[in-house]
């Protein structure tokens, strides 16, 4: 199982680096977004005990944007292999199907926490110094988040048939789970409801567990109102939970 597990994380990492366009699009894309929105609403959006400026604020949010995207789309090749063939190759091998799940979602983790420790860092061009431990934070929640995603991204890739059915359902999903994860704005100031969906949202606790460690322990990037114990809690619950419905989809139905 461990050989399979590997080389199916090997050939999802391979297939990604092939792809330079992809590449640039995904680094390029939360770069630009950070910039263009942290100067054009440093001064609408107030960040409760911070003096350093809404672009310190927005940078765990623009990481967070990269492992979503990052992990959901890597999981499109399962979608892609349906159609070309090569998973029902997979499939047939006398390897469990916990082995396919497990190789796609470790190949996703790797590329989207790779692409957003580049993003991370950025940090010190705004004034954050995690140190060695408030790095190894950030990582642990990069890493969180994105198997929380690629997981899900698998159950969603094994039941729909087609590229362009997958592409309009994340877009649906995505957005207003990066909106409302705390990732643009925070939680002080927001509507009863929208800070109810907030609280409600598993990436918020995975974004508050970025704000954790790209902050420097013990403390974290002001704005942030939810504790070390409760974000790192659930992150690891909501992760867990996910990557055991994946494992249970590709063993109890058919691709």
């Amino acid at each position: 199982m461990t050989a399979a597990v590997l080389a199916l994380w090997g050939r999802e990492i391979r297939v990604f680096l092939r792809d330079r366009a992809r590449v640039v699009g995904v680094l390029a894309q939360p770069v630009l977004f950070w910039v263009v929105f942290g100067f054009g609403f440093a001064g609408s959006v107030v960040v409760p005990g911070s003096d350093a400026g809404y672009l310190q604020y927005l940078l765990p949010g623009m990481v967070a944007l990269t492992v979503l995207f990052t992990a959901i789309y890597s999981t499109l090749s399962v979608v892609e292999d349906r159609q070309s063939g090569v998973l029902q190759a997979v499939l047939v091998a006398p390897q469990p199907r916990a082995a396919l799940v497990l190789g796609v979602v470790l190949g996703g983790t790797t590329l989207a926490v790779g692409q957003a420790a580049l993003i991370g860092a950025l940090g010190p061009t705004v004034g954050l110094w995690p140190g060695l431990a408030g790095t190894a934070v950030a990582l642990l929640a990069a890493v969180l988040l994105a198997v929380t995603f690629c997981a899900f991204g698998f159950v969603m890739a094994w039941r729909l048939r087609t590229g362009r059915a997958y592409h309009a359902v994340m877009n649906v999903v995505l957005i207003p789970v990066w909106l409302l994860s705390g990732a643009f704005f925070p939680e002080a100031g927001a509507s009863a409801a929208v800070a109810l969906a907030m609280r409600l949202n598993p990436a918020t606790y995975g974004v508050g567990l970025l704000r954790y460690g790209m902050g420097g322990l013990p403390d974290a990037i002001p704005g942030t109102t939810l504790s070390l114990g409760l974000c790192l809690g659930v992150s690891v619950g909501v992760a867990g939970l996910a990557l055991g419905l994946a494992a249970r989809t590709a063993r109890r139905s058919a691709p």
